[in-house]
């Protein structure tokens, strides 16, 4: 897995070190010395925020000279692997949600790049938030087994982090997932998850169309009248069982 290798601090200078044709000798200067470089480009020695501008300006400097736009940071030699990794999850999740241009397959590669990192590196809530992208994009595919399966492993984490508003939306999605099945007992199960983590009132209306499906019309009528506010749709499934009852 080399794509996903998050170098550490020391082998980032050296990869970029190396991009740029330069040697130790010519990042060193007055207050940092060649040993200096060759003890933090292998592991043998931490870095501080100065140290790291002082490399950050003279990489960015040899750079320009050659004609490249480096724009690198302090930062880039300081973090760790797992703030790496961190950024890299929350960059691509933006990236998913935001540009609608990308096709399924980035969408998916991208999901699986994070799923793989926050795995690695233990982030747990990216995971999670990772998971319950994937199973919106199987649901919508129309795979609801693949899609209950990522729902169900994010709420798993979205508990560990104690995140009450994703297990709401997780244990909606999942009820939304068997009605779209056609398993409407378990829709509704679900559904009344769902309102043990959110408001009730906004699951009124998929369990009344859940308890319709299965012909309990009586239930699904008392449900629609506890809606206050009834939108088309509401509207729309009260006429029908009223046109039945």
């Amino acid at each position: 897995m080399d794509y996903f290798t998050i170098l550490k601090p020391g082998h980032r200078l050296r990869q970029i070190r190396k991009i740029l044709g330069l040697t130790q000798e010519d990042l060193s200067g007055r207050n940092m010395s060649k040993n200096y470089i060759s003890m933090f480009e292998n592991g043998k020695r931490s870095i501080n925020i100065i140290n790291a501008t002082y490399l950050a300006d003279v990489l960015n400097s040899k750079a320009e000279e050659q004609g490249i736009q480096l724009d690198i940071t302090a930062s880039h030699f300081v973090k760790n692997e797992k703030d790496i990794a961190r950024e890299i999850c929350i960059d691509e999740l933006d990236k998913i949600s935001v540009n609608r241009s990308l096709d399924k397959n980035e969408k998916y590669w991208g999901l699986y790049k994070i799923i793989y990192l926050s795995k690695k590196y233990n982030l747990e809530d990216l995971l999670a938030r990772a998971l319950k992208t994937k199973g919106n994009f199987l649901y919508r595919e129309g795979l609801y087994s693949c899609a209950i399966a990522h729902f169900s492993k994010s709420i798993l984490y979205f508990f560990r982090e104690g995140d009450i508003d994703y297990i709401n939306n997780c244990y909606l999605a999942m009820g939304k997932t068997y009605f779209m099945d056609k398993n409407y007992e378990m829709a509704i199960t679900y559904y009344n998850l769902a309102s043990s983590y959110g408001k009730e009132d906004s699951m009124l209306y998929y369990k009344a169309l859940s308890y319709y499906k299965l012909g309990n019309y009586e239930i699904s009528k008392s449900i629609i009248n506890k809606i206050v506010f009834k939108d088309e749709r509401v509207l729309k499934l009260e006429s029908c069982i009223s046109n039945i009852i």
